[in-house]
């Protein structure tokens, strides 16, 4: 299994198989660029484009990997990366100065999605927006600039929209984004191999240095040293630090030094970003990835998945793909399925919304007498909106088809056919659909003033 055709061979299937499990699109754009290398020992070494591929394919679908790895080959591997080499010309330099050592792909390159343009700002968000915005218009000058937040809440996006603010006004400005596991692999790769010297005069001779992450350093007490010692020279030189963490400086168990130095600059936080700005967030991706996906779904992700963007835009590409790839029309009904996993009981709904909340907003919508819901009148202008508020209680209590056909005075043979009967009309006519979301919509903001 250690030759490359096995290797290649194998990870096909695994392509494969994330493909049925997490959706073609998102292997297309997450994980298909990824090239498997070779397997030294129980390692399985591959190469990542660029450092955004990597830091997502490592938070979110390495366990995944991992398990399918052992699924087809029958081993517990481990999994490491390298980054692909950009073919650029390196600068002349004097016989006197240190060979550079090989850049990351990242050294110049900045994902072109991550500028302030596209970034969402919200209550949430304002102030380490601006600061960012200030950073890259006059780099230097508030320094050290330090973003804390939960992960998924926009701290990538920051530091690469800085780098290309930066480039706007400086083209040949020297930036470097890295992640701190990053730059903890490098300092010991070069001391393994006797290159600290080009270690350090990569990192020092730097304009604007990234650092994503920085909790990473936490317990690796010569990484954080020679972190210290590069911050202390581009700080002495007026050049900018850009630091990131998954919580605030002095939570951070680092030396005092460190997180002094931390402190004596611009410190912000990003919290979870309010209702209207995750609506706005989700209409921008919605944009970007072309979906068809109506407002009222989009309302419903944005009410239900809270506490990280990252999540918010996985639920989206998920929807995009699923109705998509199965050629269904996106309804709420749907896509509380399609999501269920990423949605508590608790988030889905504080408050159990009744038969009676149902009944009664169905009635008003096809201006009928809420008398009518449990009369045994069979025109159509009453059975009709009867088996809407039928299939509503079923998707939307908990209730057995018996107690909502007793709800209704009828049994739960009839109950069933309603069921079948709109569920049908949910996949076959767009407009009822989108009549059918509004109800919903307007089913939960009743029960949430109640």
């Amino acid at each position: 299994m250690d030759n490359l055709t096995d290797i290649k061979d194998t990870w096909q299937k695994v392509l494969q198989k994330l493909d049925a499990e997490i959706g073609s699109g998102t292997v297309d754009l997450w994980v298909r660029p990824i090239k498997p290398l070779f397997i030294e020992g129980d390692t399985l070494k591959l190469e990542v484009p660029d450092s955004i591929i990597y830091n997502t394919v490592k938070q979110r679908y390495e366990e995944k990997i991992v398990s399918l790895l052992a699924e087809f080959t029958g081993r517990n591997l481990k999994i490491t990366y390298s980054m692909s080499l950009a073919p650029t010309e390196p600068p002349p330099q004097s016989k006197a100065a240190p060979a550079a050592i090989a850049l990351p792909a990242n050294y110049y390159s900045f994902n072109p999605n991550y500028t302030f343009e596209t970034f969402i700002m919200g209550t949430s968000n304002r102030f380490a927006f601006a600061s960012a915005e200030g950073v890259a218009k006059t780099p230097g000058q508030a320094n050290p600039y330090f973003i804390y937040s939960p992960p998924g809440l926009g701290k990538t996006h920051l530091l690469h929209a800085i780098a290309h603010g930066i480039l706007k006004k400086n083209a040949s400005a020297r930036i470097l984004y890295t992640a701190s596991e990053n730059f903890v692999n490098e300092y010991i790769d070069a001391v393994r191999g006797g290159a600290t010297e080009q270690f350090r005069s990569k990192y020092r001779r730097l304009d604007c240095l990234l650092l994503d992450d920085i909790q990473f350093l936490v317990d690796k007490e010569r990484s954080e040293e020679e972190f210290f010692y590069t911050f202390n020279s581009l700080f002495e030189s007026k050049k900018q630090i850009v630091v990131t963490s998954d919580r605030p400086p002095r939570e951070l168990a680092l030396g005092q030094r460190l997180i002094s130095r931390f402190l004596s600059g611009v410190v912000a936080d990003i919290k979870i970003p309010d209702f209207e700005t995750r609506v706005a967030i989700l209409r921008q991706k919605r944009e970007h990835h072309k979906y068809d996906i109506p407002d009222d779904v989009i309302t419903f992700i944005a009410e239900n998945v809270k506490k990280n963007i990252r999540e918010l835009e996985g639920c989206l590409i998920t929807v995009g793909n699923f109705c998509t790839n199965m050629r269904i029309q996106p309804s709420i009904d749907a896509v509380k399925e399609i999501i269920k996993d990423h949605i508590s009981d608790h988030d889905l709904e504080d408050r159990k919304v009744t038969i009676e909340q149902i009944k009664n907003v169905v009635a008003e919508k096809y201006s009928v007498e809420l008398r009518e819901m449990n009369s045994k009148k069979r025109s159509e202008n009453i059975a009709f909106p009867r088996q809407v508020a039928m299939y509503l209680a079923g998707t939307m209590t908990d209730l057995s088809l018996t107690d909502i056909g007793e709800a209704f005075g009828k049994d739960h043979a009839t109950v069933m056919y309603a069921k079948n009967k709109i569920g049908q009309m949910v996949q076959t006519d767009p407009y009822f659909n989108e009549t059918l979301n509004q109800i919903i919509t307007k089913i939960k903001a009743v029960n949430n003033k109640s």
